[in-house]
């Protein structure tokens, strides 16, 4: 049996881990604007060598990534049960996963560091977020991509990252919500009017997904990304705050994983919006699976089929 929520201990033992998680919070905090400072002197390299300077910052990022997903499998111990086939190595991917939580970002560092993809990562997050000390100026230097939620704008600045990330031939594993915000009850009634209005199936665990932002990424990307990686992401004991994980009451997460070619995917927006929208289907049956059965699993599914077989797996949970 799971251990027992924070809330249900002692308050002495609900102390010591509430300062436990105020400690690794800090610990976590002064690297970081430590490698804020080292991005920044970074910049001396760029007029001289554009490629050395992505590279310092994909290894920066790359070091802190790997001490996140080491905290989170060693020293606080969470389990994570992989469902996927194999996946192919180094390629360069699309990854779009349902969005329930800041601790969501922690499985698909963990993914990405066993398909030795970690440094890679980048992803489409809102404009304010790059003035946050510490994880928003981190990404800034990352080439992530920061929306305004105006399109027009968005779009012109999507297609020409897009054009350099070809043309400097930068490695890309591009991460996507389409939802674009956090699950949240509100929110499914928001969808769920939307989905009626579409004439979409009505779900419970994942709202209606946005297909702008990905379909420019297909689009814009075709020649230079293999394929999109469906990723979705089920806790088990119910959707935690990144509080709880410090607080270490995350103890097991469900990740299915389903790779697609992207030469196999529409050419068109209306193609592209309806495949994203049988993805998100089909992650609500995921979701709906694990409030049901507390797994993932389907029944007679081979060994093989339970975890990503990665080169650069070199981490076992």
């Amino acid at each position: 049996m799971d251990a027992a929520p924070a809330y249900e201990r002692p308050l002495l033992f609900r102390l010591m881990v509430a300062s436990r998680a105020i400690l690794v919070s800090g610990l976590l905090f002064v690297p970081l604007m430590v490698i804020n400072a080292l991005q920044t002197l970074s910049l001396l390299t760029r007029p001289f060598s554009k490629r050395m300077f992505r590279s310092i910052n994909r290894h920066l990022a790359h070091a802190y990534w790997t001490m996140l997903v080491l905290l989170m499998n060693k020293v606080y111990r969470v389990r994570i049960e992989w469902h996927s086939g194999e996946l192919p190595p180094r390629e360069d991917v699309i990854l779009v996963a349902n969005h329930q939580s800041a601790v969501d970002v922690m499985p698909l560092f963990a993914l990405a560091q066993r398909c030795g993809r970690l440094g890679d990562m980048k992803f489409f997050v809102k404009e304010v977020f790059k003035y946050i000390p510490g994880p928003g100026w981190g990404m800034v230097f990352l080439d992530c991509i920061f929306l305004k939620r105006r399109w027009m704008a968005d779009r012109r600045r999507i297609k020409a990252t897009f054009e350099r990330f070809q043309r400097e031939r930068i490695p890309l594993w591009l991460n996507i919500f389409p939802e674009g915000t956090r699950f949240h009850s509100r929110k499914v009634r928001e969808a769920q009017n939307t989905a009626r209005h579409y004439k979409l199936p009505l779900c419970e665990h994942v709202l209606v997904p946005y297909s702008k932002a990905f379909e420019t990424s297909v689009l814009g990307l075709q020649d230079q990304v293999q394929a999109v990686y469906d990723v979705t992401i089920g806790y088990p004991q119910g959707i935690p705050s990144l509080w709880q994980l410090l607080c270490g009451e995350v103890k097991r997460i469900e990740v299915h994983v389903a790779r697609f070619a992207l030469a196999d995917l529409p050419r068109d927006a209306q193609g592209i919006e309806a495949w994203l929208n049988e993805r998100f289907w089909a992650k609500e049956q995921h979701l709906q699976r694990l409030q049901k059965e507390g797994s993932f699993r389907m029944p007679k599914k081979s060994a093989a089929a339970a975890r990503p077989i990665c080169a650069g797996d070199v981490l076992a949970n």
